[in-house]
């Protein structure tokens, strides 16, 4: 038996494939993407982060802190 990766070009293609499978010629299995692929889709979705410095950040902590001291 052999393993093929194949990209489909042409959705007429897959009709093909799909028809060999039902012929029992071939099976098809679907791959999962990896983790890097994975985590590459979902940062690409993300919108573009502005840089923070340490006393942006600082100062938010802060912020965030005296809110709970009065909450």
């Amino acid at each position: 038996m052999e393993t093929l990766v194949i990209e489909i070009q042409n959705p007429e293609a897959r009709r093909l494939i799909d028809n060999m499978v039902d012929l029992g010629l071939i099976s098809v299995k679907s791959v999962e993407p990896s983790w890097k692929e994975r985590w590459k889709k979902i940062s690409d979705s993300l919108p573009p982060s502005s840089d923070l410095s340490d006393e942006d950040i600082m100062s938010e902590i802060d912020e965030l802190r005296s809110k709970r001291v009065i909450s």
